[in-house]
């Protein structure tokens, strides 16, 4: 296994919860073992996640 540090963007849907944006990331084929919105606009988040890769 392998772990990959990957910046997405996800559509603001204005209640980041946790339950939304890992969903928002396994869309994305990302298999997250943390994550951290790291900047925000009226559209977008940007999120850093550590994608777990086998």
């Amino acid at each position: 296994m392998q772990v990959v540090s990957e910046l997405v963007e996800i559509k603001n849907n204005g209640n980041p919860t946790t339950e939304y944006i890992e969903k928002e990331l396994t869309k994305l084929n990302i298999s997250p073992l943390r994550w951290a919105i790291v900047d925000v606009n009226d559209t977008i988040y940007k999120v850093s996640a550590a994608n777990l890769k086998e």
